[in-house]
C-alpha cells in the first residue's frame, strides 16, 4: 500500500501538475517567460531605485497562455537586468494556463528559480484529476511538485478510444 502511494506522489502528481506536452499545461510558466508581460489593477505603485510595485484591486498579469488574478501583488524587479525576480499574490489567487487552473489564498513565483509556490486552500485541477492542498510548490522547469496539509487526490481513468466515454 506504501509503495503504491509513494508511485502516485512520485509519478503522477508531478506530471499532472507540470507537464511537457502540449496541453498548455503549468509547465508552460517556463517557455512563457520569453513572452511579453501585462498587468492591470485598480491602483499601481512603483518605486524605480528599488525596483519594487506594487498594485491593489482587480490585478491581472498575463504572460503567454498564463493569466493569473488576484485582490494584491507585489513585484520585484532586478534593477540592473530589468528583469521579473519575483511575484507575490493575495487574495483569491486564480492562476489559469489553457484548460488548467491553480486556486489558492497566496501565491509566490520565483522567476530566477522557476518556483510557483501556492499557500491555504489551495486547488488544481488539470484534465485527468484534481489536488487539493494547504501548500503546493512545484518548478516550472523540471516538474518536480510537492503538496502538504490534508493533501486530496483525485485521479480520473484516460478515456479508452472506441469506448464512447
Amino acid at each position: 500500500m506504501v509503495r503504491i502511494i509513494l508511485i502516485i506522489f512520485f509519478c503522477i502528481v508531478p506530471g499532472f501538475l507540470s507537464s511537457d506536452n502540449n496541453d498548455s499545461g503549468f509547465g508552460t510558466l517556463a517557455t512563457d517567460r520569453s513572452e511579453p508581460i501585462s498587468f492591470s489593477s485598480d491602483s499601481l505603485f512603483f518605486n524605480e531605485k528599488t525596483g519594487y510595485s506594487e498594485m491593489k484591486g482587480s490585478v491581472k498579469f498575463s504572460q503567454g497562455n498564463t493569466v493569473l488574478s488576484s485582490n494584491y501583488a507585489q513585484i520585484s524587479f532586478n534593477l540592473t537586468t530589468n528583469q521579473l525576480e519575483e511575484f507575490y499574490a493575495s487574495g483569491d489567487v486564480v492562476l489559469k494556463s489553457g484548460n488548467d487552473v491553480a486556486m489558492g489564498n497566496e501565491a509566490v513565483y520565483n522567476f530566477t528559480k522557476s518556483e510557483l509556490t501556492f499557500l491555504g486552500d489551495v486547488f488544481f485541477s488539470k484534465a485527468g484529476g484534481t489536488v487539493k492542498a494547504q501548500k503546493a510548490v512545484i518548478n516550472t522547469d523540471t516538474g518536480f511538485a510537492s503538496m502538504t496539509g490534508n493533501v486530496q487526490t483525485t485521479l480520473l481513468p484516460k478515456k479508452q478510444e472506441g469506448s464512447g466515454e
